[in-house]
């Protein structure tokens, strides 16, 4: 577990590779080819080895004794990401699980470990977690998405995103999640939370949702990312 902890101590930007991110709120950061920019993801630590087993014993095998693990790796990507950000009324929305999972597990893993970090006050200053997005239900986005623009649209099936290509992880989750009606969120400055960044399908989705509701989104943080390191959260060179 030691090596796992220390594979979380240098937290680092993950979004180059994730091709279905959306675009950032601004310019800062710039996409792998420098055409355009695209939402910053800071990721604790890499998707691999040791550190994909014990993601995996927490989420799927009720492991939940490794979220002392997983709490403080999260923990110091939540800080990084927030002092990026701007601290100020950050809100940190968690990626909302289905009921199904949630029912099969008999707990949330982010919402297990975002909770434990709020009541030890382990959370960054000027931030709150709220869980602003949730699974839509059937026709809701046609109601939610200005101009009728969802008419047409084929909603998500909500299956696991584990085995599907490109194409089918973003056409898979479009339109599953809301925030609320269009303006109901303005001003909200929020960083979207998840626990594995892949192809940025599921973290597109939500920050769609929060985008239609009114809210400004910062950037994504997690605790493994599929990537390797390029770039720490210093944006200096990672090690090999």
């Amino acid at each position: 577990m030691r090596v796992v902890r220390r594979s979380g101590t240098r937290p680092y930007y993950a979004q180059e590779p994730a091709e279905l991110l959306p675009p950032a709120e601004d310019a800062s950061y710039r996409s792998a080819d420098g055409s355009g920019s695209v939402l910053p993801v800071l990721a604790a630590g890499r998707y691999a080895g040791n550190l994909a087993r014990v993601l995996l014993a927490y989420k799927n095998h009720g492991r939940t004794d490794l979220a002392a693990v997983l709490r403080p790796m999260l923990a110091g990507a939540l800080h990084q990401a927030a002092e990026d950000a701007g601290r100020s009324s950050l809100v940190l929305v968690p990626v909302p699980g289905t009921g199904r999972a949630i029912r099969r597990r008999g707990y949330s893993p982010l919402g297990l470990l975002l909770g434990t970090l709020g009541a030890r006050g382990l959370l960054p200053a000027g931030t709150s977690v709220k869980p602003l997005v949730r699974h839509a239900p059937s026709g809701l986005l046609r109601l939610l998405l200005p101009g009728n623009l969802g008419a047409g649209i084929p909603r998500g099936s909500g299956r696991s995103q584990k085995h599907l290509g490109r194409r089918g992880r973003r056409t898979n989750v479009y339109g599953t999640m809301t925030a609320g009606r269009a303006g109901s969120l303005t001003g909200a400055r929020v960083l979207v939370v998840d626990d594995v960044l892949t192809t940025g399908a599921t973290i597109a989705e939500a920050t769609r949702a929060l985008r239609a509701a009114g809210a400004r989104v910062e950037g994504a943080v997690v605790i493994a990312a599929t990537s390797p390191p390029a770039r720490d959260a210093g944006n200096t060179a990672g090690e090999s």
